[in-house]
């Protein structure tokens, strides 16, 4: 079942998804201009040891694209890589589309993590995804080649009850 057929069924639960294509060398050098400003900037303290490091501006984009807008009071922190793993359905659904555009572009998403999403990034997820209880999360995949920066981001909102 391809990445679009799974959000058809009824059963499925609600998903927002974002791509960023960078030019990896553009990525590179606004790391480096930026330096230790710019990493403070896009990434918390307890996520560099976890995240993508540079990559962190590409992937949040993705997550950024996702949830649709940079809502009023948006910040970079709004999204922070997490240790704790996708329940299996968002896993699976992660992995056939970071599939699908690797093979699109030609770039392999081999990274990965989930993501919290707080702050005015989640009031505008809820927005998107409708009423709710649960707290909105994303995945992410990413990958570089052919002077290419390629992310994925996958936002739903985390319920109790929902099957994994």
């Amino acid at each position: 079942m391809s990445a679009a057929a799974a959000l058809t069924r009824v059963d499925a639960p609600a998903v927002l998804m974002g791509v960023d294509i960078v030019e990896s060398d553009r990525l590179a050098r606004a790391a480096a201009r930026g330096g230790e400003v710019f990493t403070r900037h896009v990434s918390t303290p307890a996520e560099q040891a976890l995240g993508p490091g540079v990559a962190a501006f590409s992937v949040k984009e993705s997550l950024i694209k996702a949830v649709g807008v940079r809502p009023p009071g948006f910040t970079w922190h709004d999204f922070e890589a997490v240790a704790a793993p996708p329940p299996g359905w968002a896993a699976r659904l992660l992995e056939e589309a970071a599939a699908e555009l690797a093979v699109s572009t030609g770039v392999p998403l081999t990274g990965g993590a989930s993501y919290a999403v707080r702050g005015a990034s989640a009031r505008a997820a809820l927005e998107r995804l409708g009423p709710a209880d649960g707290v909105p999360v994303g995945v992410a995949r990413w990958g570089r080649g052919d002077g290419l920066f390629v992310s994925l981001a996958v936002v739903y909102v985390e319920e109790e009850g929902v099957p994994s």
